[in-house]
């Protein structure tokens, strides 16, 4: 990956960690899990066989002993589609199963179903294979019959084998679990699930119908309870959901998810040192939990809950916790506080693990803001010794971190690190934009002429150079067939979308140029782009909508030299 970018850093995005919606239809109720299909079926080689099929169930059953149980399924299958044997149809379809082979398992599961009709684990199996499909439609059909005789313990059994399910997998059993409410109109597990899966199709109003039907029919059911509190909450009424979270939390103190949930709302409503207080609760409740507090200190940092975040992260370190996982997370929010020299001890004791480059790259940053230039290339030397696979992305860091302040060196070192690795694309690339940030347009386009012929289809460089011949050259067509072969690889780039705008300008295209331009600014609103854009408009006429483009940039990018270079050039006298 590219460290460099001729113009435009990619957008930021903040991740957000949901609650997964957990699939526990039957709450409150104390039954023993059904077990999971073993992985070695029981032996069914002593029923009387003839030789040949006896055969192969031995070597099936020998392969499942040695855990070879893709052979074992094989043979297992194959002797029951020529044999109607109930003992080895029921093995093959549980071994399918296990080893989730979804149309093996329907397959088997629907033949045992001719031989016993009522077997309720060949109808386990055969829903949960339709909703590994994604049929929830022929899986309620299934579920449907499992329930006939005893709803309740035909969906503890069911939720029980489901355990095992992904996310999708678990909206499909939702979806077909929605559908029998109304021929088991007095199960609330089914009216929690219509509700849940009503709450994934974002229908609020109508969740919330279903899970009241739920609760009417069991005041007991925790996840309708904890449901109807998200409900409230996402519904606007957060003053009743968080009024009805804390009821929760007093009935049933010791319980950790009411309080989990609390905490959330208490931190997404702004409402810190309730929240804090909660976690300190949970603290005590739950000390040696800690993969919990950690959670919910990621969820304030998420909710910017600095304080009470910081206070979790600083004490699960304390106890020795991922210690490398708590620094990181540490040195990112004394980053985001502005507190470079807390946040520089942090990611320097980054030591171990796939993020411990990344924070000493980070650490690098933080010393070449605070002026400490000699630190930073004494610990990128460090880091090419420990690194030599990263030389290539380690070169270019630094020379990018000594580009603004002395580009010099950041050539001499680029320099140096491609009499190494002559052919390196990325260090080619990086000495490319140092070179013209120098004004070394011929060095410029001889690296990136030397990408292109290793890797004639690399966007970067066909853009980086079509954007060079219009800036710097009057080679205009020429920059304008390199940038279309760019868009045509990217068409949804804003950088390259911008670089099209203004080699169209150059060409004297101005409205082809404006469309461009502006689309690449709604996209990624930039001060090169609005530079671009306004002098766009400045030679259309427009001057008042070029100077609120100005305007409207220079407030998020005050320093930003291609706009103080556009305004100086065509709008000198403005303020």
């Amino acid at each position: 990956m590219r460290i460099f970018s001729p113009h435009h850093a990619p957008a930021r995005t903040r991740l957000i960690a949901l609650p997964a919606a957990t699939l526990l239809l039957v709450a409150c109720a104390a039954t023993p899990p059904v077990p999971a299909p073993a992985a070695a079926p029981e032996s069914v080689a002593t029923a009387p066989y003839e030789a040949a099929v006896l055969a192969d169930l031995l070597v099936a059953e020998v392969a499942a002993q040695r855990d070879a149980l893709d052979i074992s399924l094989a043979y297992y299958v194959e002797t029951a589609r020529t044999h109607n044997s109930p003992a080895v149809t029921g093995q093959a379809a549980r071994l399918a199963a296990y080893l989730q082979q979804g149309p093996l398992a329907l397959e088997m599961a629907e033949r045992w179903l001719t031989q016993e009709p009522g077997n309720l684990t060949a109808r386990e199996i055969a829903a949960l294979s339709h909703i590994v499909a994604g049929n929830p439609e022929a899986a309620a059909y299934h579920i449907d019959q499992l329930l006939a005789d005893n709803p309740q313990a035909g969906l503890i059994r069911l939720v029980a084998q489901a355990e095992g399910l992904d996310q999708a997998g678990n909206t499909q059993l939702l979806a077909a679990l929605a559908q029998l409410t109304d021929r088991y109109p007095d199960q609330a597990p089914l009216w929690y699930a219509r509700a849940l899966h009503l709450h994934l199709q974002g229908e609020l109003d109508a969740a919330t119908d279903a899970n009241e039907r739920a609760l009417k029919l069991n005041r007991r059911h925790e996840e309708a309870q904890l449901l109807r509190v998200r409900l409230l909450y996402e519904g606007e009424q957060h003053d009743a959901a968080l009024r009805q979270a804390q009821r929760l939390v007093q009935q049933h103190p010791d319980a950790r998810r009411p309080r989990i949930l609390y905490v959330r709302l208490l931190l997404e409503s702004g409402r810190q040192e309730e929240a804090v207080a909660q976690l300190r609760e949970l603290a005590q409740r739950f000390p040696d939990d800690q993969d919990l507090r950690f959670s919910l200190a990621l969820h304030g940092l998420q909710q910017g809950a600095y304080t009470s975040a910081r206070e979790t992260l600083e004490a699960l370190l304390a106890e020795g916790y991922r210690p490398d996982q708590m620094h990181l997370y540490l040195a990112q929010l004394h980053e985001m506080r502005g507190d470079g020299a807390a946040a520089l001890t942090h990611y320097l004791a980054v030591q171990e693990g796939d993020a411990a480059l990344a924070a000493q790259l980070q650490a690098a940053q933080l010393y070449v803001q605070q002026g400490d230039t000699a630190a930073m290339r004494t610990l990128l030397a460090r880091l090419r010794e420990h690194h030599p696979a990263q030389l290539p992305a380690l070169y270019a860091a630094e020379a990018q971190l000594l580009g603004h302040r002395d580009p010099d060196s950041a050539l001499s070192l680029l320099d140096q690190a491609l009499s190494e690795l002559p052919d390196d694309t990325e260090l080619l690339y990086a000495r490319a934009l140092v070179a013209e940030r120098l004004g070394r347009i011929g060095q410029t386009e001889a690296d990136l002429r030397r990408i292109l012929e290793l890797e004639p289809k690399d966007t970067d460089a066909l853009n980086a150079l079509g954007y060079t011949l219009t800036d710097r050259t009057d080679r205009h067509q020429e920059a304008f067939e390199l940038i279309q072969q760019a868009l045509h690889q990217q068409p949804d780039n804003p950088a390259i979308i911008d670089s099209m705008g203004w080699v169209l300008f150059k060409l004297g295209q101005y409205q082809e140029a404006l469309t461009h331009l502006q689309r690449a600014y709604n996209m990624f609103p930039d001060a090169e782009v609005a530079a671009h854009l306004g002098e766009v408009l400045w030679a259309l006429g427009r001057y008042d909508e070029a100077r609120a483009i100005w305007d409207e940039a220079a407030a998020d990018q005050p320093d930003s030299r291609h706009l103080r270079e556009v305004r100086e050039r065509l709008d000198p006298v403005s303020p």
